[in-house]
């Protein structure tokens, strides 16, 4: 009689080991929102998990680049637009220079020129924007022959798995290029503007570079605003992307909170009752088994 007892009481000790291991597992999910809290949970559902979480932080990271991309993109192109405006000033002026009284229009002249060789030395950051990857100091020189001190480098940032983006314009094409240096037409155009007895030709001679130099800084806009919008499209591609890695981890990893809840009543009965069961059938007392 007394082996039969003993047997009954490991019997029920068992159980409710293995009763109260079921409620802290549950316990567990509810705390943590988690179906895998450990490996030995779901082994084959956790490498998944793992799978998810290193492709979401790709996205992440390529979002992160996406971000940064659009917000030197957005710079460069708004200093384009800046000079542009300035450039147009100019050639308004050297198309109508005006009478005798030119000072007004030598001193906006001087006044442009100043304002344009600070954009095109723009800094981004602590770096200047249109320097290439000489970026710690000054692209554009301040006084004739306004020489190009940057280099042809480009910086890149990475959008996508093997997809890179450049994230600048190149500046000694935008503002040097041949024969059409920006800060030197418009200084030969104040010059002119202040030669005496006036020299129209002088004048007139910086028109057509001023247009030209206004074309290819409008085409690199245009090329710059492309660009925003294709990492515009891009982020949203991996935007609508995460989401999907997300409900698909979400799946695997996620509790369902609702049944836990469920699960967690119907264990805690399910002790009780074994409890009272337990010390109803067995003597001496359950704690004389249990100790």
């Amino acid at each position: 009689m007394r082996i039969s007892a003993k047997i009954m009481a490991d019997h029920i000790k068992a159980n409710l080991a293995r009763q109260s291991t079921q409620m802290m597992e549950t316990h567990q999910k509810l705390v943590s929102g988690k179906r895998i809290n450990k490996p030995s949970d779901d082994p084959g559902g956790m490498g998944k998990v793992l799978d998810y979480r290193k492709t979401l932080s790709s996205i992440e990271q390529y979002r992160e680049n996406i971000l940064t991309a659009k917000t030197r993109l957005e710079f460069s192109e708004s200093i384009l637009g800046e000079v542009g405006e300035f450039i147009e000033q100019a050639k308004d002026i050297a198309t109508n220079p005006g009478g005798e009284n030119r000072s007004p229009f030598i001193q906006q002249i001087r006044n442009i020129r100043e304002q344009v060789l600070g954009l095109a030395n723009q800094r981004y950051g602590q770096h200047y924007l249109f320097a290439g990857h000489l970026s710690g100091s000054p692209p554009f020189g301040g006084t004739s022959p306004y020489a190009y001190n940057g280099d042809a480098g480009s910086h890149h940032v990475m959008v996508g798995e093997g997809i890179t983006i450049q994230v600048e314009a190149d500046g000694s094409q935008m503002f040097i290029d041949g024969t059409d240096n920006l800060f030197q037409v418009l200084e030969d155009l104040e010059t002119a503007l202040a030669t005496d007895p006036f020299d129209l030709a002088a004048v007139e001679a910086t028109v057509d570079p001023l247009y030209r130099i206004a074309d290819r800084l409008e085409l690199t806009r245009s090329e710059l605003a492309a660009d925003y919008k294709r990492m515009e499209r891009t982020d949203d591609h991996w935007k609508n992307f995460a989401n999907a890695v997300e409900t698909m981890r979400q799946t695997v990893e996620d509790a369902d909170i609702a049944q836990a809840a469920v699960d967690m009543q119907v264990q805690q009965t399910n002790y009780e009752v074994l409890l009272a069961t337990a010390g109803q059938i067995i003597q001496p007392t359950l704690v004389d088994f249990l100790g």
